[in-house]
């Protein structure tokens, strides 16, 4: 992907670079720096789709969080996807919530649910549950997948970056439930 992009990227537009960048951050490409042309094409100058500021937001992470490089979006579009991915998170499904009733019926067992609907400061994902053991600080995300999150039981690009971001980037571990092995 990022040869044939980089071959004709005095071509891109905006639209078209932001989901490249986005497919390059799903596949965890090893060489972020590889990405930096096409972030030139980015400007803040532009309209973007709630869609695209969304992906924009995943890239960000990726570039600048996972492979700790210094970010390449300006202060003021950085702001701009963080608030309309912040804004955009789905909220609560049945199936979270029977999950959550579960997770609260094991706390005779030891199991607490330290909350639930979290904001992670550091990605700005939500986290559907964070449950924990009483009497230990460590703590573990849960993420109920609902048939939105995959293609064939497969986890999309959207999925994918959320576990992965969320494993590396917070200091939680990740619990997550597909909604078929839940029924």
């Amino acid at each position: 992907i990022l040869s044939k992009a980089t071959s004709v990227l005095q071509d891109f537009k905006t639209q078209e670079a932001i989901p490249t960048l986005w497919s390059l951050a799903v596949f965890n490409c090893e060489d972020a720096d590889a990405a930096v042309p096409l972030f030139s094409k980015i400007t803040k100058d532009q309209k973007l789709s709630t869609e695209t500021l969304l992906q924009l937001h995943q890239v960000s992470l990726w570039y600048s969080k996972e492979h700790k490089k210094d970010s390449l979006l300006s202060p003021e579009l950085r702001e701009e996807s963080l608030l309309a991915f912040i804004s955009n998170e789905n909220r609560p499904s049945n199936l979270r919530n029977d999950v959550l009733k579960t997770f609260k019926s094991l706390e005779n067992l030891g199991f607490v649910v330290v909350g639930e609907e979290l904001q992670d400061d550091q990605t700005g994902y939500i986290i559907d549950i964070v449950i924990g053991m009483k009497n230990s600080s460590k703590e573990m995300a849960v993420e109920i997948d609902g048939p939105s999150h995959f293609i064939n039981r497969l986890p999309n690009g959207a999925t994918i970056l959320k576990r992965r971001q969320l494993v590396s980037l917070t200091n939680k571990t990740l619990l997550s439930i597909p909604y078929w092995e839940w029924n």
